[in-house]
């Protein structure tokens, strides 16, 4: 009787251990700020995504986003203003993505979406929407108007490509965004 009671205390302690593990795992791969995937989280899920890719052969888009002059943003209205403009971008994202879509921050003010079953075309779709959405999002700070807008690098996995390989073209593709006059998408 009593291994049986501390069996049972056992296994509702690996129980309660399991769980704080859990927890402490999706604090570990959440952005504290936004509340979106952080880039170690893009890393598995990419991982997932790529392998899932090279067996079934189905498109597999990635999008490169970046806030177009957020220096401008932090150095002109203050950190607090910035924060809340990542906030905002991140509800935007989220909220025009599929729930099977992955959506994470890369770093700074950069995303980056994985978009499976979705081809370059379909994903170039969904992006000029989100840019759209962005570029009319009513963001006032201490009752002063602030213009946000995106720029976008959009492709679609290929063959003979590696997992870095989508991101390197899709990070390129945002460049050209940003050289061709931002607040737009570019296609590769």
């Amino acid at each position: 009787e009593a291994m049986q009671h501390r069996l049972v205390a056992m296994e509702t302690e690996a129980g309660e251990i399991r769980a704080r593990l859990k927890v402490e795992r999706t604090k570990a791969l959440t952005d504290v700020l936004t509340g979106l995937s952080n880039r170690e989280a893009y890393e598995e899920r990419l991982q997932m995504e790529f392998e899932r890719w090279k067996r079934y052969e189905r498109p597999l888009a990635l999008v490169v986003c970046d806030i177009d002059f957020f220096k401008r943003i932090n150095d002109g209205y203050g950190h607090q203003a910035g924060d809340k403009v990542l906030r905002i971008i991140a509800k935007t994202l989220a909220k025009r993505l599929r729930e099977t879509d992955f959506i994470a921050r890369y770093g700074g003010e950069e995303f980056v979406i994985l978009m499976p079953e979705t081809s370059r075309d379909q994903s170039l779709l969904v992006a000029e929407g989100i840019r759209e959405a962005i570029a009319n999002c009513p963001f006032h700070f201490k009752e002063e108007k602030v213009a946000i807008t995106m720029s976008f690098g959009v492709t679609e996995f290929i063959t003979g490509d590696e997992p870095d390989a989508g991101f390197a073209r899709g990070d390129k593709a945002l460049y050209e965004a940003k050289e061709g006059g931002r607040n737009c998408c570019v296609v590769t």
